[in-house]
């Protein structure tokens, strides 16, 4: 009687420890397609690096060396334009230091003037 139970006991545990093709490929399947999903999301995304990395050394390019960028015609006159209209504000600012210059010289022999005038008014 033990016996049959023995072994009626193994083949139970025998027969239920046993993972089948067909609930292995259940439970992995699910893991597969989610892998293969980030895989294809992973090679997109580096692509999308890559050309990011070539824009952005084209642009470091262009900003390393100004005279090398193609512009068109509307943005060459609005360049120049800009560049004429800042060289004409530092030829004012350069006329309007000049006669800076010019006052403060002319205060000071006005107060060095007045100073006199009020130590002469002093005396008398």
């Amino acid at each position: 009687m033990k016996r049959y139970g023995l072994i009626a006991l193994s083949l139970l545990l025998v027969g239920s420890g046993c993972a089948t093709k067909e609930y292995v490929n259940k439970q992995i399947d699910p893991i597969s397609c989610r892998t293969q999903v980030l895989e294809s999301k992973e090679a997109t995304l580096e692509q999308k690096v890559t050309a990011l990395e070539s824009r952005m050394s084209a642009l470091e390019n262009q900003v390393a060396n100004p005279k090398n960028v193609e512009l068109n015609p509307a943005d060459r006159a609005m360049i120049s334009d800009a560049e004429r209209r800042a060289n004409e504000a530092a030829q004012r600012a350069e006329a309007a230091a000049k006669n800076a210059e010019t006052a403060a010289s002319s205060a000071d022999v006005a107060s060095r003037k007045a100073a006199k005038v009020f130590e002469l008014g002093q005396k008398k």
